[in-house]
């Protein structure tokens, strides 16, 4: 398979007892129907608990809770199967990919239309094209970091477009199947600014689903798209979507999700705590741990202040070896978190081994630290020059799971002499925080793709650029573009894992655990998938009696 399996449905040795859950031969391909449900039933209304509420929908916001939303109502050029992770044609019905893989020829399916009644055509989608790999700055819209070399769109005819790029980039086809990198929307959104296109009751796409209503941050109600039938190929049935309804809600205690999927009031509940894997599954719910393909969930070291104290590299590399993930999984995470080996999530396709840069080792951090003059002070703090070893570390809102392992993090750091404060922001504090704040040095987070190159759009200081380095790292910018150069699997392999030496051997990154969703399904939800990074697909999606 070229190393291209996605996501693999990783159940707890709890819940592998009662759940009803098939895997695919890849491991990739998840269903929550049991194999006694019956035939599909048309109609009803899902509900669905979210622990994030929502913000702003603008196309690229790959906010967890906003994107199981989004991934309803628009659609791609081209699907990624989440079963084999083989790529197939969507609203294309056909492409090719020229020799020298710089131009990408597609040509559209017929009949497909948007939710307001107009035509899926050549002109629309370059279109969002052209708003992804440019941009827009006079409405506000910056040019998408997943759409790298991008040299413009062709329209050969009203069905037949032509993408072509400056220079090749291995990851393409994977970044047209993103979802919220190449999701295609219809002219009346694209023609609106940022702001516009931030409010969801103007999205128009070609999805199963459509708006019904939104109430601000809390929730989002969609209804079936009558007419529709183009569901991407290996699609459990064709047609409208089986559901009539879907109710999207913000419900950020873990208790009040546990209980309400336990009562029937709410079908799906994302981001089951670890300590409540065991209360689903007893309740007879299916639990469904979804590994998440690429980076893995880690704590990013901020280099924006000249004066940090992590802009010693002695500093950052201590800091990795005083971190032992093994202890953060046993502690308070589940079987089901993977304890990172690598800046990527194991089943990522051709992804690095790390191991030797993320073994705990104290005496190491205690000698890098001794080394660089930072003195264990009465308290057991480490001090320098007057100035104590402490971090401010901001609790990420986006992970069920973040407090809790910022709070054996802090217990293993200090072992080190050295000092965290750790702060529960709100989201919007928090995206405000990490904006503007002049002590937010080590910033949680991940990068969700099942492609290898997204350390490209994370680390490339022309596109995340996650460090928010005040001088870039030539280095690894050069081995970030020469990977994506590459189209021979095993020599990508040798170019990737030479990125994964850079960044770990300047303690770009220190990985706290393998990103994961865990999902709680009723008992009476059947046919429910994700894409390729689980994000909620629910066309096949159906609720039984």
């Amino acid at each position: 398979m070229f190393a291209r399996k996605l996501r693999r449905a990783a159940m707890s040795s709890v819940s592998a007892v009662v759940v009803a859950v098939s895997v695919a031969a890849c491991g990739g391909g998840t269903s929550s129907s049991s194999a006694d449900s019956g035939p599909p039933v048309s109609g009803g209304t899902l509900t669905f608990y979210d622990p994030v509420e929502y913000a702003a929908w603008k196309p690229t916001n790959s906010l967890w809770s906003n994107s199981q939303v989004t991934n309803n109502l628009a659609e791609r050029l081209v699907w990624q199967d989440p079963s084999t992770g083989d790529f197939k044609p969507w609203l294309a019905e056909s492409y090719q990919v020229s020799d020298d893989h710089l131009s990408y020829t597609f040509t559209l399916r017929e009949g497909v239309t948007f939710s307001d009644g107009t035509p899926l055509d050549a002109d629309v989608v370059k279109l969002n094209f052209d708003q992804h790999g440019i941009g827009d700055p006079g409405r506000g819209i910056t040019k998408d970091p997943f759409w790298v070399n991008y040299a413009g769109t062709d329209v050969l005819d009203e069905r037949t477009v032509v993408v072509r790029l400056s220079q090749p980039n291995a990851g393409f086809i994977q970044v047209l199947s993103n979802y919220r990198a190449s999701s295609i929307l219809g002219r009346s959104t694209l023609e609106r600014d940022l702001n516009g296109q931030s409010d969801l009751r103007n999205w128009v796409g070609t999805g199963p689903f459509v708006v019904e209503s939104v109430t601000g941050t809390s929730g989002v109600t969609l209804k079936r798209r009558e007419g529709y039938n183009w569901a991407p190929e290996g699609s459990g049935h064709s047609g409208e979507a089986y559901l009539e309804r879907v109710v999207f809600k913000s419900v950020p205690e873990a208790g009040t999700r546990v209980g309400a999927l336990q009562s029937g009031e709410a079908h799906i509940a994302r981001n089951i705590a670890p300590y409540d894997e065991e209360t689903v599954t007893a309740g007879g719910g299916v639990l469904l741990a979804i590994p998440v393909q690429g980076e893995t969930n880690d704590l990013t070291v901020q280099l924006f202040d000249p004066q940090s104290p992590v802009q010693d590299k002695n500093v950052r590399l201590a800091l990795q070896a005083a971190t032992d993930r093994q202890e953060i999984n046993e502690a308070v995470l589940s079987p089901n978190y993977g304890v990172p080996t690598s800046a990527l999530v194991s089943g990522t396709p051709l992804r690095g081994d790390a191991s030797s840069y993320l073994t705990y080792d104290l005496g190491k951090a205690n000698s890098l630290l001794d080394e660089d003059g930072w003195k264990i002070g009465a308290d057991g703090i480490r001090e320098k020059d007057g100035e104590r070893l402490t971090f401010d570390l901001r609790v990420a809102p986006y992970y069920q799971v973040s407090q809790s392992v910022l709070e054996v993090l802090q217990s293993q750091w200090r072992k080190a002499g050295v000092e965290i404060e750790i702060t529960r922001p709100s989201l919007t504090e928090y995206e405000s925080q990490l904006a503007s704040a002049p002590d937010f040095y080590f910033a949680q987070g991940q990068t969700s793709t099942a492609e290898p190159g997204v350390l490209w759009t994370a680390y490339g200081s022309d596109r995340q650029n996650v460090t928010r380095n005040v001088s870039p790292d030539r280095t690894l910018e050069d081995l970030l573009a020469a990977q994506a150069a590459e189209f021979d699997p095993s020599r990508r392999e040798a170019a990737l894992q030479a990125v994964e030496d850079r960044i770990f051997s300047e303690g770009y990154s220190i990985p706290l655990y393998d990103e994961t969703q865990v999902f709680g399904i009723g008992p009476n939800v059947h046919g429910f998938v994700t894409e390729s990074t689980a994000r909620s697909w629910l066309y096949d999606t159906w609720i039984s009696q």
